[in-house]
């Protein structure tokens, strides 16, 4: 059950993350804020996948 919700998840997101890459090609203008929202999270991301794989390391040696 859990690899349907995060299957179902992700393609919503993917969805999302296209039509609005669709609706800046065809405006022609990007929603600075949104991005700027999507950078700041993307990090997050990035620093929390960096402290798990410093505790996997941390384990193997």
């Amino acid at each position: 059950m859990r690899n349907e919700d995060s299957l179902k998840l992700n393609s919503i997101v993917y969805i999302l993350v296209l039509d609005s890459i669709i609706k800046e090609y065809q405006t022609l203008t990007i929603n600075e804020e949104e991005k700027q929202k999507a950078l700041e999270l993307y990090k997050k991301i990035e620093e929390r996948k960096s402290k798990e794989n410093k505790k996997y390391h941390m384990y193997q040696n």
